[in-house]
């Protein structure tokens, strides 16, 4: 039996370290616009599952699909050079 522990705390600088980290910020943010699972999948063109597995930091596959999930629930994306 594997014990569930409650996710742990973003962030506050918006810092992505994980895809664990990115799915907290989608779930959080697709609530707060009152959005099921199904309505943002169906916006987004993937499957429910998709974003289940995304919010839980376990999606694999597709980059184009992530971007377009939070592009539709306005969550910007940045990549710079560290250091």
């Amino acid at each position: 039996m594997k014990l569930e522990l409650p996710p742990k705390p973003r962030r506050s600088d918006g810092k992505i370290s994980n895809a664990s980290d990115l799915g907290a910020i989608l779930r959080e943010r697709r609530k707060s616009l009152g959005l099921t699972q199904g309505q943002l999948a169906a916006a987004c063109h993937c499957s429910p599952r998709f974003v289940s597995e995304l919010e839980r930091g376990v999606a694999g596959g597709n980059i184009k699909q992530v971007i377009e999930v939070c592009r539709e629930v306005g969550i910007d994306l940045f990549a710079r050079a560290r250091g």
